[in-house]
């Protein structure tokens, strides 16, 4: 194994060394933390043991780099092989016609019969296949279990509505006031996104936000008054954590009792940078709804890029690391529960799966069952997203008001989407 390159943990080229002639090099691009980018670093390496007449290179670099990381690469030409996407960035680099169709590429080699159908399609763009679920993430709620028994809170219950758990954020902050009961929410576009899947609706319409501004406005409101009675954290505590520097977030420092997260960043994301117990429990609901509005997305996607000169040595990579037993049982639940049968048919089977692992799969496997059709996804995302971010701190900030925060969030929005 040969150490350089520039990515955060390097680039490893993997393989034979010897002189056997060896195609590639197929570099395999993927972000995540530390612990994530080591373990899909292993699965890569297992590949590259299986194919020494493979070239392979792996490239992991971390999550809040990727994203400028990538698009810089694909700009000037030298992005790898394999890329890694998350659902937001899908989209925009189909369309873009920067990935490579996979459909032709079916059934060999990339097996596609291995995926339930509704999975798979969670990697197309206009009924074109360029994504390769990797696993498939729910929304959760993580929670501090052993902060709650320190305060002497009663368990919180299995389902609730957002006006109970406001009530019990603020009880956390009466029983102690260096504590909060959440982080803050407002700033979570995907968390907007789920009360009005929960209503029959989509937070995007073709180039268009399926939400006005009173609606807007109800929900900044709802967390200004959650940062007035302590049930949700300072906006100086919040804008120190903006979803993925997980060191950062009030969860782990031990200021917050609740999180909203992606069901796979329980175990790699937050209990692993903490000594307390962590659980997993259903987000609240809608007043009103008992459906929190679940929908499923895929963790993040492996793509083709569409200028590469070993497009099928690059989809057997593909296929391999999301779907051969071997390879799963290497990841395990760091991505969240397998996309394909064979994988999450291994990780079920393995004897040693973690308790907070156990958590997330049981999490995982009850909100699936109750998910709604996942809703469109827009090449906009992200910029809408900062957009959310930056309206919520303003309004924590005291910078303006409410309802001034929600027209400019639909007014710059929609000027988003369009020009996206």
């Amino acid at each position: 194994m040969l150490l350089g390159g520039t990515a955060a943990l390097g680039a490893l080229a993997l393989g034979s060394t010897g002189v056997r002639a060896q195609t590639g090099p197929v570099r395999f691009g993927i972000f995540g933390n530390a612990e994530k980018l080591a373990i899909r670093g292993n699965s890569v390496a297992r590949y590259a043991e299986l194919h020494p007449e493979i070239n392979v290179v792996y490239e992991g670099v971390p999550s809040d780099a990727w994203p400028d990381k990538i698009a810089a690469m694909v700009a000037g030409g030298n992005a790898p092989d394999v890329i890694t996407l998350s659902s937001g960035d899908l989209e925009q680099y189909a369309t873009r016609e920067a990935l490579e169709p996979l459909d032709d590429l079916i059934p060999d080699p990339i097996r596609a019969d291995l995926f339930e159908t509704a999975v798979l399609d969670l990697g197309r763009v206009n009924g074109t296949l360029y994504g390769l679920p990797i696993a498939v993430s729910i929304q959760g709620m993580g929670y501090n279990q052993s902060a709650i028994e320190r305060l002497g809170l009663d368990a919180p219950p299995e389902s609730w509505n957002y006006d109970d758990f406001a009530l019990y954020c603020a009880e956390v902050h009466k029983a102690d006031s260096s504590m909060y009961g959440c982080h803050d929410g407002g700033a979570r576009l995907g968390d907007l996104g789920m009360t009005l899947v929960a209503q029959g609706r989509t937070l995007f319409t073709e180039n268009e936000l399926g939400v006005t501004v009173d609606e807007v406005a109800a929900w900044l409101e709802y967390w200004n008054k959650m940062r007035e009675t302590g049930a949700t954290v300072p906006p100086d505590m919040q804008a120190q954590f903006t979803g993925t520097e997980w060191p950062n977030s009030p969860l782990v420092r031990g200021r917050a009792i609740f999180a909203n997260m992606a069901s796979q960043d329980l175990a790699g994301g937050y209990q692993a940078l903490t000594t307390d117990t962590l659980g997993m429990m259903a987000p609240p609901a809608p007043v009103g709804s008992d459906n929190p509005g679940y929908f499923p997305r895929p963790t993040s996607s492996l793509t083709l890029n569409a200028r590469s000169n070993f497009k099928q040595e690059a989809a057997h990579l593909m296929d391999w690391f999301v779907s051969d037993p071997e390879s799963a049982k290497i990841l395990g639940l760091v991505s969240g529960p397998p996309a394909s049968r064979p994988a999450l048919e291994a990780v079920l089977a393995l004897e040693d799966i973690s308790e907070v692992d156990q958590k997330v799969l049981r999490h995982s496997q009850a909100a699936l069952a109750q998910a709604n059709p996942a809703p469109p996804v827009h090449r906009g995302e992200r910029a809408v997203g900062d957009l959310m971010r930056r309206v919520n701190e303003n309004v924590g900030f005291g910078a303006y008001g409410v309802q001034q925060a929600a027209e400019e969030f639909v007014n710059q929005g929609n000027a988003l989407l369009r020009r996206a």
